[in-house]
């Protein structure tokens, strides 16, 4: 809104130019003299001159209203512009519409569907607050300056009723000030140029040259000129004023000076052709007589002289024809100076020096005419802004005085109230410092008892508590000042903000000290009791955060109602508008509102949660799940709850508790929200358990990517895991550690379905292992056309065949790397979880009465609980390393079985060596380093070759009866068993070369049983069979050694010696391997009756009797084995 400044400069400039094309004689028309030119068309006179037709006063005022109903307009080349009084940015952007037909008429005032809403929503718990503009939902947002209308002001000053114009009274405080200067002995100076009489033009044409020129060094004067510019009094004026006072100082010897009297003399000296042109005297010479009646009318009283008569002469000073004869104008400017002396003459009424009767008669001419030299002091061209000069000016300005009655007290708070006035139109925040520190002079400032008595009797009228109340000047100006800042404070959440929160400090120190002198008149305190102590100020405070408070909670009703709230909740919104109510008052106003009441923040948080809290009850006592709708609700109830709580602690701390907190009721979010999480959670479990099983259903064990090998159905599983932990810490309610363990048991149950169905899926690895030959002698057959018995295998089941199908090599990788991905997510998710927890706990924080220590949330219970997810480590690792343990056994008993157990060596060394099977078991390797992960990769390739040793022992020991060996066929053995470390070396980029050496070493020891004589050999099985006790069982298949009876009997079995041939026959009474054809990929029966009826027979070698009981050991235990044939032979 426009400053009044601004409006009064606005005014004249109309008015000085419209006067311009008056004078310019363009015009036709007739009696121009007497146009009121504020009140007629300037469009409508410039269309006048333009056609040159006849210009009609009564068209031109009603062209003038007709204009006050639309915005102003520019009309230029360009296009046509206009200005708007509203904020258009505030209105959003422009509707989609097509706009209505102009026949279509649209109400322009729509009842609020809130209006009957807000009545029930807000109840009584606000007491009597009156909330302004709670419909303007815009500052909830925005930030907002405080309200700059000027208008609003005012003293209550008596009206003047003679219809005096605020020009009217700026010209006139100027003539006061001008003869004020006049009396204090200075005429000389300043009427030095103007002996020669010149005319009004001359004299006005001299001003900037001659007369200013020698009285520059004049401080009185230079002040003079200062103000006539800050008051826009223009030269021409000044000259003719200062003519209108010559002579003044003599009229006024032995007399006390006033209004009337400088009115009257000035027109006694000054006539019509000192002025440009007829209208301008015209005016000129109402304003005079307007002053006249308002200050001698409301004085007659006073003397013997009738109304009616003086409003008859002051109606002649009006009547420009009564001018034309010059005795009727000196007869009745003497009857007029006649009744003026009388009143001047008469004695004040309190006894005061200089005291006349127009000090109380026209007190509030006076004043208002003061108010206007005071707002001197403030630059015309910035607002806000106060001269180098003011301090020079306000010196200046006591010359008024004794014409004005002004005293010090007076002054002072009329200063005060015009630096206030210009910092409500400005905002400028020194003026309001600088008001301040005028109504501490004018408090302290101490009358006498006429003085007092004095400053008592210029009443005011008030508007207080809806009824009108008189007081005096001083008073009127502490009250006014103290109701426009309470106005302000009442909603400073809508005034004030950031940016302006120093003006919110000064405004509640201002309103502190004027409410002194006023107790604050408000309705009783219904919310919250405040502390004991009853001063006024903390009472002032804690209205302002109760009425403040009560206008944001209306604000934020009509704006829920204005909103479309499909997406949230009502109550949602209300909190979240609501916290953010409760964070600006505890950053910004609390801070200071506590310097005045140390319980402002309490009493802020306290109403917040009460109002709150009335909406919140009723829906809790429906909710019986948690619904999408019913989360959001509680958790921004619950934030809310929190965040008033820290408010509550960061006043009083924890441990102690405020008076105020008494009126607090919780919300009770967390004992009513325990049961509803408990059975979510529970919901979120089968949910989890569920998507885990249609993910390892759909699963086909297939890469990702080179980048991402393991199985897609683990990404899935933790995706929905890791969505299912989000909503859970995402839900922001309050949680017990029950909740957390409910969320991790459903975790684990999910784990452990995905863990299982692998394991489920896998077979023992022995089932890949061939049924071990008939053991045999070596001896060549006689006759090459004898039957042959057949060496048959065992066959497997078609289900066991379809699940060693399934279970390829990249499947078997991929399955590892799933593990590997799944131990590493594990523990991420660990980590990410407890990482959350503490989060919600830290901001879960204390909820008025329920106390931390009465949460088990302690960093041990919770360490406790993870351990829930060790199990499930476990049983990763135990599957990972069965997998692994079946990789190597897969590779090479099932997948090589043909190329290396079903031929290496057979038939003779030379024709099978390693050859054709080392190629395809590299090809092997190459495939598996490509799928498996960097950190299994050795691992799996240690399996591998754990397997190829495994099947080159079994062809050395199990390997039938067409594989013999002889002394000389070992060191070509020896050579291909060096080939087969080299290629798992690969020369440092493979295995470690300790670790192969270890592994191979079993090999390389039967190796070396092969290069011995079969003499040696039965010696040593000999002494070893000697050597076993009667308590220990023999070692199992995979556990042999190269000095065990069995390794030792199996050796011989396969040595190409006639001497090792009838020990066997003898002893054992095993058949010829000539007998036996090796019919390689059929599957042999289940049972080998050859090697049970050989083990039935009893030896008839002559041994010694210890020989004898030795070997009858190794042969029941040799027995007892041949049930666990078919396991793998380490």
């Amino acid at each position: 809104m426009e400053s009044s400044l601004l409006l009064q400069r606005y005014r004249s400039d109309r008015r000085k130019l419209l006067e311009f094309l008056v004078s310019t004689n363009h015009l036709r028309a007739p009696a121009l003299a007497s146009l009121d030119l504020d009140t007629i068309s300037a469009d409508y006179v410039l269309e006048c001159i333009q056609s040159g037709g006849d210009f009609d006063p009564s068209e031109a005022s009603r062209r003038y209203r007709e204009g006050l109903d639309y915005p102003i307009m520019i009309n230029l080349s360009s296009g046509r512009f206009y200005f708007l009084l509203s904020r258009p940015e505030l209105s959003g952007s422009p509707p989609v519409r097509i706009a209505p037909q102009v026949e279509m008429k649209t109400s322009t005032s729509h009842p609020s569907s809130s209006a009957g809403k807000l009545d029930n929503l807000i109840g009584k718990g606000t007491g009597k607050c009156q909330i302004e503009n709670a419909a303007d939902t815009s500052a909830l947002n925005l930030p907002s300056q405080p309200a700059k209308d000027a208008k609003a002001l005012s003293l209550g000053l008596p009206s003047i009723t003679a219809g005096l114009s605020d020009d009217d009274i700026q010209q006139t405080a100027y003539e006061v000030l001008l003869a004020s200067f006049v009396l204090s002995r200075r005429e000389a100076d300043l009427f030095q140029d103007e002996k020669n009489g010149k005319n009004f033009r001359a004299s006005s044409e001299q001003a900037t040259n001659d007369e200013l020129g020698s009285v520059t060094e004049d401080c009185n004067y230079s002040m003079l000129e200062v103000v006539r510019v800050q008051l826009e009094i223009s030269e021409a004026i000044s000259a003719l004023t200062k003519k209108g006072l010559r002579n003044f100082t003599l009229k006024m010897m032995h007399k006390q000076a006033d209004v009337p009297r400088i009115t009257l003399q000035l027109l006694s000296v000054v006539c019509s052709s000192d002025f440009p042109n007829e209208r301008s005297y015209v005016r000129w010479q109402k304003r005079q007589a307007n002053i006249l009646e308002e200050l001698l009318l409301r004085s007659i009283s006073s003397i013997s002289v009738t109304p009616a008569k003086l409003s008859n002469l002051i109606s002649n000073l009006r009547n420009t024809e009564e001018w034309i004869s010059t005795d009727r104008l000196a007869e009745t400017l003497k009857a007029l100076r006649n009744y003026a002396s009388e009143l001047s003459s008469m004695p004040g009424k309190f006894g005061i020096p200089h005291e006349t009767l127009y000090w109380t008669e026209s007190y509030h001419f006076n004043i208002k005419l003061y108010e206007r030299l005071l707002s001197s002091v403030f630059d015309v061209l910035e607002d806000g802004q106060l001269l180098q000069e003011a301090e020079e000016i306000l010196a200046f300005l006591r010359l008024t005085w004794p014409i004005l009655g002004i005293t010090e007290k007076i002054h002072d708070a009329l200063f005060a109230w015009v630096l206030f006035v210009q910092f409500v139109q400005t905002g400028e925040l020194k003026l309001l410092k600088l008001t301040v520190v005028e109504l501490h002079k004018a408090l302290s400032c101490e009358d006498g008892d006429m003085m007092g008595q004095y400053t008592s009797s210029l009443s005011c009228s008030v508007v207080a508590s809806g009824g009108r109340r008189v007081l005096n000047l001083v008073d009127s100006v502490i009250f006014n000042i103290n109701m426009w800042c309470c106005n302000q404070l009442e909603d400073y959440h809508l005034h004030f903000n950031q940016d302006n929160c120093s003006t919110f400090q000064d405004l509640l120190a201002l309103a502190c000290l004027t409410g002194s002198s006023f107790p604050y008149e408000c309705a009783e305190i219904k919310h919250v009791r405040p502390m004991a102590e009853n001063l006024a100020a903390s009472k002032l405070a804690h209205m302002f955060v109760e009425k403040s408070i009560g206008a944001a909670y209306r604000r934020v009703l009509n704006f829920l109602d204005a909103e479309n709230l499909e997406k949230d909740h009502s109550l949602v919104m209300l909190a979240n508008k609501f916290k953010e109510v409760a964070e600006k008052e505890y950053t910004l106003f609390s801070p200071v509102l506590c310097q005045q009441y140390p319980e402002a923040g309490i009493v802020a948080a306290v109403l917040l949660h009460q109002l709150y809290g009335k909406h919140l009850k009723p829906f809790l006592e429906v909710v019986s799940h948690l619904s999408e709708s019913t989360i959001k609700v509680l958790a921004a109830s619950n934030s809310l709850e929190s965040y008033l709580t820290y408010i509550l602690h960061s006043a009083y701390g924890e441990k102690k508790r405020s008076p105020t907190a008494n009126y607090i009721h919780p919300y009770q979010i967390r004992s009513f929200c325990s049961p509803l999480i408990v059975h979510w959670v529970q919901t979120q479990q089968n949910n989890i358990l569920e998507w885990t099983q249609r993910a390892i259903n759909i699963e086909d064990w297939e890469p990702l990517s080179n980048q991402q090998r393991q199985a897609a159905s683990i990404i899935e599983v933790f995706r929905i895991i890791e969505e299912i932990v989000d909503q859970f810490f995402n839900l922001n309610l309050p949680m017990d550690i029950i909740h957390l363990r409910s969320l991790l048991i459903g975790i684990r149950q999910s784990l452990e379905a995905y863990l299982l169905h692998i394991i489920n899926q896998q077979v023992d690895k022995s089932l890949v292992y061939p049924t071990p030959p008939a053991l045999t002698r070596y001896e060549e057959s006689a006759n090459p056309f004898t039957k042959k018995k057949p060496v048959e295998r065992l066959m497997l089941e078609d289900k066991t065949m379809n699940q060693l199908n399934d279970l390829t090599l990249p499947k078997l990788c991929v399955k590892l790397n799933t593990l590997h991905y799944l131990r590493e997510q594990l523990d991420t998710l660990e980590d990410a979880i407890k990482h959350s927890w503490v989060l919600l706990q830290t901001d879960d924080g204390q909820i008025f009465d329920v106390a931390k220590d009465d949460l088990p949330t302690s960093s041990g219970t919770v360490e406790e609980l993870f351990t829930i997810f060790d199990d499930i480590r476990r049983r990763a690792v135990c599957a990972s390393d069965m997998i692994v343990d079946f990789v190597g056994a897969r590779a090479i008993f099932w997948d090589l079985r043909n190329s290396m157990i079903f031929s290496l060596y057979q038939g003779s060394v030379e024709n099978a060596r390693f050859e054709i099977f080392i190629p395809m078991l590299d090809e092997v390797l190459d495939t598996v380093c490509d799928l498996i992960v960097d950190s299994l990769r050795d691992q799996v390739v240690s399996s591998i070759f754990e397997a190829t040793m495994d099947g080159y022992i079994w062809v050395m020991l199990d390997g039938g009866p067409a594989r013999v060996f002889s002394e000389s066929d070992a060191t070509m053995m020896q050579q291909d068993l060096n080939d087969l470390k080299d290629l798992f070396v690969a020369n440092g980029q493979g295995l470690p070369q300790d670790v192969v050496e270890k592994e191979a070493r079993l090999g390389e020891e039967i190796l070396d049983l092969y290069a011995m004589k079969a003499e040696t050999i039965i010696d040593m099985l000999i002494s070893a069979s000697q050597q076993i006790p009667n308590h220990l069982e023999i070692k199992k298949p995979g556990r042999r050694s190269a000095t065990d009876v069995d390794t030792l009997l199996r050796v011989l079995c396969h040595k190409k010696d006639k001497y090792a041939s009838k020990f066997l026959k003898i002893q054992y009474q095993l058949p010829k391997s000539s007998d036996y054809e090796d019919t390689t990929g059929k599957v042999p029966p289940a049972k080998n009756p050859l090697l049970s009826d050989m083990l039935r027979r009893k030896s008839s070698i002559n041994w010694t009797k210890k020989g004898q009981r030795s070997f009858k050991i190794v042969k029941n235990k040799f027995q007892e084995a041949t049930s666990e044939i078919g396991r793998p032979p380490r």
